[in-house]
């Protein structure tokens, strides 16, 4: 799979697969094409060349394909959390969306389908008559994980998941996500925190400058680090690079 634009590659080259219950991380600088990659993977960008498939079907949010589908399969958490929300509506409105757009269930069952997920995703029930001008990014960003699993996706992408949050609220995304990785849901992240990538993923790529340097298992990577700039990373992290 790879992205041309303007006679130069953005990126290139890149290849894998992610099974049910399976986490990948894509790991790597700033500017090396890890959003690139997730905005390819959600159909927010064509790729040039190569083709991604999804439960072994060609895979495109073109709106006729949507309705053929059983459910929507494919659910994203950007970095940019409050960009991605509605300005205009309550956080209640926001969970329930989804539900409306595929009809499913009435009014009532909506509501407390989202109830449940703001205790899931540990989004205080008080600040969902709120917009989200009134919420910290680290709040959006879990409001933005509870509209994602309202659907109950195949694969979750996330952007950068952990950048907004504190350690506390930091390790219960990552204890969510390993519930959802249990339950069967594939995860697919890009982030800078190694540590995280480490805990949650089974395989991991490293990407600079739209290119794969390496990918594989991630334990193995990381304790054995195959390539001099994954080496580097490892290194401004204490906690990995001391053992």
């Amino acid at each position: 799979m790879g992205l041309l634009r303007e006679e130069s590659w953005c990126l290139r080259g890149v290849s894998f697969s992610i099974a049910p219950g399976e986490a990948w991380g894509v790991v790597g600088t700033s500017g090396s094409g890890k959003t690139t990659l997730l905005n390819l993977v959600l159909g927010l960008l064509e790729p040039s060349e190569g083709r991604i498939r999804l439960e072994g079907e060609p895979w495109s949010p073109l709106p006729e394909n949507a309705r053929r589908a059983r459910r929507p399969r494919l659910q994203a958490v950007f970095q940019d959390a409050l960009a991605s929300l509605p300005p205009h509506r309550t956080g209640w409105e926001i969970l329930q969306e989804p539900l409306e757009v595929w009809q499913r269930g009435n009014g009532r069952s909506r509501r407390e389908a989202a109830a449940r997920m703001s205790v899931r995703v540990k989004f205080p029930e008080a600040a969902l008559a709120q917009r989200p001008a009134a919420w910290s990014s680290g709040l959006a960003q879990r409001l933005c994980l509870g509209r994602a699993l309202m659907l109950e996706p195949t694969l979750l992408v996330l952007d950068e998941p952990f950048s907004a949050l504190d350690a506390t609220l930091g390790g219960q995304l990552r204890c969510l996500l390993l519930e959802l990785k249990a339950e069967g849901t594939a995860l697919l992240l890009a982030s800078h925190d190694l540590p995280s990538v480490g805990t949650l993923c089974d395989q991991m790529l490293l990407l600079r400058d739209g290119k794969v340097l390496c990918q594989g298992p991630v334990r193995q990577l990381l304790s054995d680090p195959p390539h001099s700039h994954l080496r580097e990373l490892l290194e401004a992290v204490p906690q990995l690079s001391e053992g």
